[in-house]
Formats: C-alpha cells, sequence, structure tokens
C-alpha cells in the first residue's frame, strides 16, 4: 500500500469518527440547552403554542401571551436560563401577569426531531460505512460513502434542530456545507455510475460547473439571508432533479441488463426519497410559504435511499425484492388511479347535490361495476408499464427464467412438459401458443424453432410462438429461449429416463404376477398330487394289506393243531397290521381326512391332540364351531393346516415350551389364526427377509404359503418371552 493510499483511507476513517462525534455533540448539545416546553418566539416574546400536557399550560400560560419581563430583566436582554422556576412578566391583552415557569432540557421538549435526526444520520452512516468497508478501493464506492457522509453531517443539523433560531451559528455552517457538498457529489456519483457517462473530458467539464455553482450557492446561502436561502433550496433542488434524471438515463439507455437489475431497487428508493420532499418542503421554501412538510416527516422519507441501497448491496439475489416492488407498484398506481375515480364525482355530488343521498348509493355501485369490469384489463397495461420500466423490456426476464426452470424440474410426465413449453411460456413471454412435435419440424413464418436432444439425438423440436406485438425475436429473445431450451433438454431427459424406469419396472411386475401365479398353480398341484396319493394309497395298497390280514386270520383258524405255523403266521399278521398303519398315517400326512370331511377347526384339533401326546406339550386349542371353518375354500383350509403344522414343527424343534395356545376367530372378512407358545423365543429382525440369515427358513416358507392365499403373517418374538405368530387370511 502506498503512501498515498494509506492517507487517504486513515482520511476517510477519520472523517467516519467526525460524523460520530458530531451525532454525539448534538446530543449533548440539546441536553445541556434548556428551554421552556411551549413554542415562544425568541425575537419577540410571543408565545404562538401551549401544548395540553406541558409545564407552560400548567404554569398557566396561553398562546398570544407576550413575555415582556424574566426575573426583572427585559426579555430581549435576558441571556442565562437554566433549569430552574423563573419569574415570567406577561401581557395578555390589557393585563399584566406574573408566572412561575420552568425550564426544561431541550432534547426533552424537541424529542420527535432529534430521534428522527439521529435515526437518519445513522442509518446514512452506517450505510456507508457498509459500503466502504466491502470495497474500500473502489472509486465509486468512496465516492458514495464521501456523499452520505457529507448528507449526514447536513442532515444532523437540519432535522435535530427544526426551528433555526435553536440552531447555533456553527451547526448553520456546517448543515449548509454539508448538504451542498451532498448535492454535488450526487451528480458526481451518477455520472459515474452505473457507467462513465460521457469522454473524460466532458465529465471534468460537467463536474467543473456542478462544483464551482456549488461554491457560488454557497456563498449566496451564507451572505444574503433570507433570499439566500431560497437562492439555495433553488440549487439543491436542481441538482437532485439533475442527479434523478442523470441516474434514470444511465439506467435506460447505457447500463447492461445486469447492471439494471441491480439498479431497480436504488432507482425505486431514490424516488421515493426525492419526490414528497421535492414537492412538500422544497417547492413550497422556494416560494417562502411556511406551510410545508415538517422536518422530522422530511428525515423518515430521506431514509428510505440509503436503506434500499442497503438492500441491494447486501443480498446477492434481489429479484424477489424488485418483482416485489414491481407489484407493489402497480397496484399502489391502481388504487391511487380508483381513490382519484371516487374522488371527483363524489365531491361534484356533495357540492352540488349534498342530501341526495340515492344519486350518491347509484353513483356508487356505477363506479363500483366500472372499477370491476375494468380493472384486470387496466393492471395488464399498468402492469406492462411497470415491466417496462422495470426491466427495461417487455417482460420479466429473470421471473421467466425461474418460473419456467422450477416447472420443468418438476416435470416426470411428458404431458407436464409440453404444458409448460406450449402454455406457461407463452403466456409469461407475451407470445402465441407454440408446440411440441418429434423430429425436426420448419418454423412458419415469425417462429422459432428449438431442437431438443438427448444423447446427442434430437428427441422432440419445440415451435416457439411469435410474439404477439408482431416484432421479431430479439437478442434477450434469444437468450432467455436458450437458457430455456437448455432446461427443456435436461427435463426430457429425466422424462425419458422415468418412462425407461416405468416401463422396466412394469416387465418386473409382469413377471412377479407370471412368478406368483406360477407358485398358486404349484401349490395347488402339490396339494392334489398329495390328495391323489392318498386317494391311490387307500384305494390300493392299504386295501391290499386289509384283505391279507384277514386271509392270514382265516389260515390261522383252520391250523389250530400246529403251533409251529400258527406262531409263524400271527407274527407276518402282526407286520401287516403295522405296515397298515404307517401306510395310514402317510395318508393322513398327505391329505387329512377329516380336513374335507368335518373341516379345518376338527383337523387341527386332532392334529394338536396327536401333536401334544407326541412331544409332552400342552395344546389349548379355542375355535369357532366346526360347521363355520367346514366351508372355508378347500385351498384356505389346506394351507391353514399346512402353516399351524409348520408352526408346532417349529416348536417341537426350537422353543422348549411348555404350553401352546392356538385360536382361530374368523368375522365377515377374514379368518385369524394365532399361536402363541411360552418359550425361549428369538430377536425378530426389522425385516422378515432376513429371517433366512439368522436359519429361521421355516418361518421365510411359511409366508411366503400365507402370501400365496393372500393372507398376512406376522412374527412377535423377544429372547425369554415366547413367539407368536398371526395369520390372517381373507374370506
Amino acid at each position: 500500500m502506498t503512501a498515498r493510499e494509506h492517507l487517504a483511507r486513515l482520511s476517510l476513517l477519520a472523517l467516519t469518527l467526525a460524523v460520530l462525534a458530531v451525532i454525539g455533540l448534538v446530543i449533548v448539545a440539546q441536553w445541556r440547552a434548556v428551554t421552556l416546553d411551549c413554542e415562544l418566539d425568541p425575537q419577540t416574546g410571543i408565545i404562538r403554542a401551549v401544548p395540553q400536557d406541558s409545564l407552560c399550560n400548567f404554569a398557566g400560560a396561553q398562546p398570544g401571551d407576550v413575555v415582556v419581563r424574566v426575573d426583572g430583566v427585559p426579555f430581549a436582554e435576558w441571556k442565562n436560563p437554566d433549569a430552574e422556576n423563573h419569574l415570567f412578566e406577561i401581557r395578555r391583552a390589557d393585563d399584566t401577569l406574573v408566572l412561575e415557569m420552568p425550564f426544561t432540557p431541550y432534547a426533552l421538549v424537541n424529542l420527535p426531531a432529534l430521534l428522527s435526526a439521529l435515526l437518519v444520520t445513522l442509518t446514512y452512516w452506517g450505510v456507508g460505512a457498509f459500503a466502504l468497508g466491502r470495497r474500500p478501493r473502489q472509486f465509486q464506492v468512496r465516492l458514495f460513502f464521501l456523499l452520505l457522509q457529507s448528507a449526514a453531517l447536513g442532515l444532523v443539523f437540519f432535522l435535530a434542530y427544526p426551528q433555526s433560531t435553536y440552531r447555533p451559528a456553527w451547526m448553520e455552517i456546517a448543515s449548509v456545507l454539508g448538504l451542498h457538498f451532498a448535492g454535488a457529489l450526487v451528480l458526481h456519483y451518477y455520472l459515474t455510475f452505473p457507467v462513465m457517462l460521457g469522454a473524460p473530458r466532458q465529465r471534468r467539464a460537467i463536474l467543473g460547473l456542478v462544483y464551482g455553482l456549488m461554491l457560488v450557492s454557497l456563498a449566496v446561502r451564507l451572505g444574503l439571508g433570507e433570499w439566500g436561502v431560497r437562492v439555495s433550496f433553488l440549487y439543491n433542488t436542481a441538482e437532485i432533479v439533475a442527479a434523478l434524471l442523470v441516474q434514470l438515463y444511465a439506467y435506460a439507455r447505457r447500463a447492461t441488463p445486469d447492471g439494471r437489475r441491480r439498479l431497480r431497487l436504488v432507482i425505486f428508493g431514490n424516488l421515493a426519497t426525492a419526490i414528497p420532499p421535492l414537492f412538500f418542503y422544497l417547492i413550497p421554501a422556494i416560494l417562502g410559504s411556511t406551510e410545508r412538510m415538517p422536518g422530522w416527516l422530511v428525515g423518515l422519507w430521506l431514509i428510505i435511499a440509503p436503506l434500499c441501497y442497503f438492500a441491494a448491496m447486501a443480498r446477492h439475489n434481489v429479484f424477489g425484492i424488485d418483482r416485489l416492488l414491481n407489484r407493489t407498484i402497480v397496484y399502489a398506481i391502481l388504487s391511487f388511479g380508483i381513490l382519484l375515480l371516487y374522488l371527483g364525482p363524489f365531491l361534484l355530488v356533495y357540492r352540488f347535490a349534498p342530501n341526495d343521498w340515492l344519486a350518491q348509493v347509484w353513483l356508487a355501485a356505477g363506479l363500483t361495476l366500472l372499477v370491476g369490469l375494468s380493472f384486470e384489463w387496466t393492471r395488464a397495461r399498468v402492469q406492462r408499464g411497470v415491466d417496462r420500466f422495470f426491466y427495461g423490456g417487455w417482460y420479466d426476464y429473470p421471473g421467466v427464467v425461474e418460473t419456467i426452470s422450477g416447472a420443468l424440474a418438476h416435470c416426470i410426465e411428458r404431458a407436464q412438459w409440453v404444458e409448460v413449453l406450449t402454455r406457461r411460456v407463452p403466456a409469461l413471454m407475451l407470445l402465441r401458443e407454440g408446440k411440441v412435435s418429434a423430429g425436426e419440424t420448419p418454423p412458419v413464418a415469425g417462429e422459432l424453432a428449438v431442437p431438443l436432444t438427448f444423447q446427442n439425438t434430437i428427441r422432440a423440436t419445440w415451435v416457439v410462438g411469435a410474439r404477439r406485438d408482431g416484432e421479431e425475436f430479439g437478442a434477450e429473445d434469444h437468450r432467455i429461449l436458450t437458457t430455456l431450451a437448455r432446461q427443456a433438454e435436461t427435463a426430457l431427459g429425466n422424462i425419458l429416463l422415468v418412462e425407461t424406469l416405468r416401463e422396466q419396472l412394469a416387465e418386473i411386475r409382469a413377471s412377479r404376477e407370471t412368478l406368483t401365479q406360477a407358485q398358486h398353480q404349484l401349490l395347488r398341484s402339490r396339494e392334489d398330487e398329495r390328495a391323489r396319493l392318498a386317494r391311490d394309497l387307500h384305494d390300493g395298497p392299504i386295501q391290499d394289506l386289509v384283505g391279507l390280514n384277514m386271509q392270514l386270520g382265516l389260515l390261522l383258524a383252520d391250523l389250530p393243531n400246529h403251533p409251529d405255523q400258527a406262531g409263524t403266521l400271527q407274527a407276518m399278521r402282526g407286520e401287516v397290521r403295522a405296515l397298515l398303519g404307517e401306510l395310514r398315517q402317510v395318508c393322513v400326512d398327505l391329505r387329512p381326512p377329516m380336513l374335507d370331511t368335518l373341516g379345518l377347526g376338527a383337523a387341527l384339533r386332532a392334529h394338536a391332540e396327536e401333536w401334544s401326546a407326541q412331544t409332552g406339550v400342552a395344546v389349548d386349542l379355542a375355535s369357532p364351531p366346526d360347521a363355520t371353518l367346514r366351508a372355508l375354500p378347500s385351498e384356505v383350509a389346506v394351507n391353514l393346516y399346512r402353516v399351524a403344522q409348520e408352526v408346532l414343527a417349529n416348536i417341537a424343534r426350537h422353543a422348549h415350551a411348555r404350553h401352546v395356545a392356538i385360536r382361530l376367530a374368523r368375522d365377515e372378512t377374514r379368518l385369524t389364526v394365532t399361536i402363541r407358545d411360552d418359550g425361549c423365543g428369538f430377536d425378530v429382525p426389522a425385516n422378515f427377509d432376513e429371517l433366512a440369515t439368522q436359519g429361521h427358513f421355516g418361518l421365510v416358507g411359511l409366508r411366503e404359503r400365507v402370501m400365496l392365499i393372500g393372507g398376512v403373517c406376522v412374527v412377535e418374538s423377544a429372547p425369554n418371552a415366547g413367539t407368536t405368530v398371526q395369520i390372517a387370511v381373507p374370506v
């Protein structure tokens, strides 16, 4: 850093601290100064106004009273007030009164103006310091900083002392200097920001004229009294108007689209700050009128500009803000127009027919109908005009990109995608409706064809409709349509991928349905085969063995005198009977005969009794009447019986249980089978499919069997807490 740069930074830092010191000095000065809490002309001694809750009112002072003496000293010669009570000799009409009135700190009497001054000046000071802190080396930022600090220095005295008679002479000079320099710096700033206007030689000539006129106006202001004040206000007004015109010219003609987007909020703040004080304070002051906007209200308007600058600098994405301002301005214009529409006719009615309520009702109804019918048409045209000012064109470029990009990002259907391109884009860009066609499609006159590719292949052509105003597409139109086309290609790629995934998913679903049907068929075939084998065994080998057993019995009856041969036949008959029992048990296992004759309840009861006898584990079975369960479909009854067999087999192998409870419950829609044991239990995984990894293959097969008949299987268990298996099947 060079010595010159170092000195410049120290100077800027000193100015920052000086403005803060001046603000503190004003607070201290107003707190130390004392005055009456009524409006007193220090030149004539006339009391012009007495607030209702003031100490002067409590003391008996009234508007129009004239202070003649204070503590025996003529009012014009009395110069030593303090915060104590003083004796005031007052002339009221033809009477002379003596009132004891106290003085109070000027800060308390002047509190609204002081607070307004502090709010405004601290805002100007803070925004300038914020800008300088972010870009300390940029020339325009330094100029902006000097502008705000000069304005803060001038405004703190101007706003804190609304009556110039209470303002010390040095404060008056400092205020005039700050405001005049701020006015010149405004023009200097907007000649260089956002773009440099004119050639360097032209800028030097203009700035020389600006600063020269500023010095002339300053000299006139300090040397010509009341007329100097008017000339000074006229010069300040001219500077403000010139600065606004220069800024609007730079925005509309010279700034880039990105620069215009950055300037919208700033222009709004400058216009909102300048226009009310210009018409309601500066112009009345130039004309010498005393009826003008109070200083504290001027301060509230002046705070808008630095706050808008701060918002524009602090936020990287101000699109949401400028669109909000855009809509706010539109509806403010509409509201003002409606107010004028109602105000004029109603003033005429009240002027010429004040008591004709019928005319007033008809007028209100007619105006309301007119507003309702024309509101949308008027709003569209006001919106277009505001858009032209805000966006330098006839639609909101950032809004189109943001809105359409968001809509395309949410498209997963081809119809949605086509609707966005052919309807929403034309609605936002004021185009005629377009179309999307497969392959390459040539456009007609005024249209624009945009090919959309995916994986280096043209998949569709977006034919953009012509502009509604009949103009050709400009560079901005091509730029935004190119951006939207890239977004549309991305969305199209996503849609094609989604469609491919859906086709694959449909194939997987079809395969699963085919597999499920095959499993159903396999299950039926297996049960049918078991039933056939049971019948064949019963009708074939079992009947043969029964006949053989009978023949052996007859032979034994014919050999009573041959004990050796009888013993042999008796042993053979025992083997035949054992084989017959085993074959009958095989038939029962293949297809319990009770299942087809007496139903599921009876079959389960018989199997539970046999299982309990074999394992020594007590079984408690509760079920509806057998007649209720006998009506179950054969496929459901068989599979539930097999499920119960598998569960009881698992209990016998793994549970080490002492008691088992089986409950069957049926309602109008489903049959529920619950089997609960008091065995050792186990940890049930969150995913049922993980049972296979833990070695519970029987439960996995059980669940698949239940699912094949449309049921649901739930397993609940915990270590040392037993196991509950519940099956629910629709019937």
